[in-house]
């Protein structure tokens, strides 16, 4: 017997790929839930993508551009999220290593307090030992 094809409402995929999105849940226990492989999810959220790509076209020429303006529009729009995404990403490696950065300069401070001590317990002694 052959096993009968479920088919979703774009309501239901849409939750589904909201919830994988968001990080709520993972796509694997997603998919495992609904009954279907895991690469729906994925091929569903690039249709979501697609489908508000196309929307946005429209509606910029309803704003009165014409097909290549929108088409324009929509290319650089999409090229100021990629370097938004960049600029995020290089402002959380700066953060990162600001934080690695500060134990070592404890460190570094730890280190030269110690040969501060030392100096002044050799100044105070009369010299190194012989």
């Amino acid at each position: 017997m052959r096993k009968r094809r479920t088919t979703f409402t774009d309501e239901e995929k849409m939750a589904a790929v909201d919830e994988y999105i968001t990080g709520r849940r993972r796509a694997q226990d997603i998919a495992k839930e609904m009954g279907v492989p895991q690469g729906y999810l994925y091929k569903w959220k690039v249709q979501f993508d697609e489908k508000a790509k196309g929307a946005r076209a429209e509606e910029l020429e309803s704003l009165g551009h014409s097909r290549s303006e929108a088409r324009k529009i929509q290319s650089l729009e999409d090229e100021i999220e990629e370097y938004k995404k960049k600029v995020a990403e290089q402002s959380l490696i700066i953060d990162l290593l600001k934080k690695l950065q500060t134990p070592k300069a404890s460190q570094s401070e730890s280190e030269l307090s110690g040969l501060i001590r030392t100096s002044k317990n050799l100044n105070r002694n009369g010299g190194p030992a012989k």
